[in-house]
C-alpha cells in the first residue's frame, strides 16, 4: 500500500493570503473574528464572524490565471489563491503531468447544496417530530415540496473542482464531499485512500466555504451560534462561559503525492498523512451523541489506520467549537480513546481565533496541524479562561507552547453526526 505524504499547502483565512499569515497569527493568538460589514444583519442573526479577506482588484487583474478563467467571482478566486499557493509549495507540474496523468481533485466545497436552505429543513424536522417521534414517511413527503429538493447540487458550475480540474486539465477523478462540518478533513482522507489504492499518484485535496446569510438564519435559529455579539471574546472552545460558534470563511488545500513519486520528482516533502477514520452517530440531526460513540470510533480507526498507539500522540488540534455539547462530546472521546496520555498531551482549537469555516474548517486546521509539525509548536486556545468541571484536558490556555510534535490527530466532528479524524506524522524516510 501506497504511503502517502504531502508536499504543499495553501490557505485563506480571515487573517488574509497565505499560510504564513494563518501561521503567524495563530501563534501570537491574534483573532480573525470581527463584525461583518458586507451582509445586512436584523433580527436574531448574530452580526460577527470570521470573514474572507479583502480582495485587491488590482491583484487579481495582475494575475492572468485569474481574470482568464473566474472574472466574474470574487470568492471563487480568493479560495483558487490558496489552490495556487499549495501548488507552488509542491512543485508539482501540473503542465508535464498532462490531462493522462494520474491527478485528482478532491475538495469540499461552498456549492451549499441542502444546508443553503437550513432553516426550511429544520422546520421540516421539527414538524415530522423531532427524536424518538420522527415520523421518516411525513420527513420525505414534505422535503419534496420545499425549495431544499431543488438546492444547487455539488460539483456543478460553481463548485470549485469544476474550475479547479478545467484550468489545469485535470482527468483525473473529481469529488466534492458535503458532509457538514467534516468536509474538508473527509475530502483530505478520501484522496488518502485514492492514491493508496493506486488510482492516481497526486492529488489536490482540501475544503472551501464562504458563509451567507440564509446559513446563518438556520444555525441560529436552531440555537448553535453564539448569543455573545463581542468579536473578541465570542468564540471560547472549551471554556466554561461558551455559549455557540462563530461562522468562518477561508480555505485549506493540501497537495498530496504517493511517496515513490513524490521521491521519484525530487519533492520536498513536508510530512506524511497517515490514518484516517469516519464513522457516523447516528443520532440526531444536529446534537452530537453525548456519550460520543461515532467520535471515538472515528478516532480509534485514525490510530489504527496509521498504527500509532495513543501514547504516539503528541498534539491534537481539536474540532473545537465553542458549543457545549461539541466541546464536552470531544473531551469524553478523547479522554475514552486515549485514555491516561489524552491528560499529558497539548489540545487546542484553531477556531477560537477565526471561527468555524465549516467545509474549510478540517483543511485550514490540517494545515496549522502540519506547521505544528515542521515547526515543534502548538498554538493556544484563545479566550480558555474558565475551567468546564466536566472539561479538563490541556486546552493550551496562556501562549503558545513549545514541543516536540511528531504526530497530530485533527478532528472534525459535524452535524448530522459526520465524525473524521486524520492523523499527520513527522516524515523519516
Amino acid at each position: 500500500m501506497e504511503r502517502v505524504v504531502v508536499t504543499g499547502i495553501g490557505a485563506v483565512t480571515p487573517f488574509g493570503f497565505g499560510i504564513e499569515r494563518l501561521w503567524e497569527s495563530v501563534l501570537n493568538g491574534k483573532n480573525g473574528i470581527t463584525k461583518i460589514k458586507d451582509l445586512k444583519i436584523c433580527g436574531e442573526i448574530v452580526g460577527i464572524a470570521g470573514c474572507m479577506p479583502e480582495f485587491e482588484r488590482s491583484e487579481k487583474n495582475a494575475n492572468a490565471f485569474l481574470q482568464k478563467y473566474i472574472p466574474e467571482d470574487d470568492c471563487v478566486a480568493k479560495f483558487f489563491m490558496a489552490v495556487e499557493e499549495a501548488i507552488k509549495m509542491s512543485g508539482l507540474n501540473i503542465d508535464e503531468i498532462g490531462p493522462t496523468g494520474c491527478i485528482g481533485s478532491f475538495i469540499a466545497d461552498r456549492a451549499m447544496g441542502p444546508s443553503a436552505y437550513l432553516s426550511e429543513y429544520i422546520a421540516i424536522l421539527k414538524d415530522c417530530g423531532m427524536g424518538d417521534n420522527f415520523n421518516r414517511r411525513m420527513f420525505w413527503d414534505k422535503l419534496q415540496k420545499y425549495p431544499i429538493a431543488k438546492a444547487t447540487p455539488f460539483n456543478d458550475r460553481d463548485s470549485i473542482n469544476h474550475f479547479i480540474s478545467r484550468v489545469y486539465n485535470i482527468t483525473g477523478p473529481q469529488l466534492s464531499i458535503g458532509t457538514a462540518c467534516a468536509s474538508g478533513t473527509n475530502a483530505i482522507g478520501e484522496a488518502l485512500l485514492k492514491i493508496r489504492q493506486g488510482s492516481i499518484d497526486c492529488a489536490i485535496a482540501g475544503g472551501a466555504f464562504n458563509f451567507e446569510l440564509t446559513g446563518m438564519i438556520g444555525f441560529t435559529r436552531i440555537g448553535a451560534l453564539t448569543t455573545n455579539p463581542d468579536p473578541e471574546t465570542a468564540c471560547c472552545p472549551f471554556d466554561r462561559n461558551r455559549s455557540g460558534f462563530v461562522m468562518g470563511s477561508g480555505c485549506g488545500i493540501l497537495i498530496l503525492e504517493n511517496l515513490s513519486y513524490a521521491k521519484k520528482r525530487g519533492a520536498n516533502i513536508l510530512c506524511e498523512l497517515k490514518g484516517y477514520g469516519s464513522f457516523s452517530d447516528a443520532y440526531r440531526a444536529t446534537d452530537p451523541d453525548p456519550d460520543a460513540k461515532g467520535a471515538q470510533r472515528t478516532i480509534r480507526a485514525c490510530l489504527d489506520d496509521a498504527k500509532i498507539l495513543p501514547e504516539g500522540i503528541s498534539y491534537v488540534n481539536a474540532h473545537g467549537t465553542s458549543t457545549k455539547m461539541n466541546d464536552y462530546t470531544e473531551t469524553v472521546a478523547l479522554k475514552r480513546v486515549l485514555g491516561d496520555h489524552a491528560y499529558k498531551i497539548p489540545v487546542s482549537s484553531t477556531k477560537s481565533m477565526i471561527g468555524h469555516g465549516i467545509m474549510a474548517a478540517g483543511a485550514i486546521e490540517a494545515c496549522v496541524s502540519i506547521k505544528s509539525i515542521l515547526e515543534n509548536v502548538v498554538h493556544k486556545t484563545r479566550n480558555w479562561h474558565e475551567r468546564d468541571s466536566e472539561l479538563d484536558l490541556d486546552y493550551v490556555p496562556n501562549e503558545a507552547r513549545r514541543c516536540k510534535v511528531d504526530n497530530v490527530l485533527s478532528n472534525s466532528f459535524g452535524f448530522g453526526g459526520q465524525n473524521a479524524s486524520i492523523l499527520f506524522s513527522r516524515f523519516t524516510g
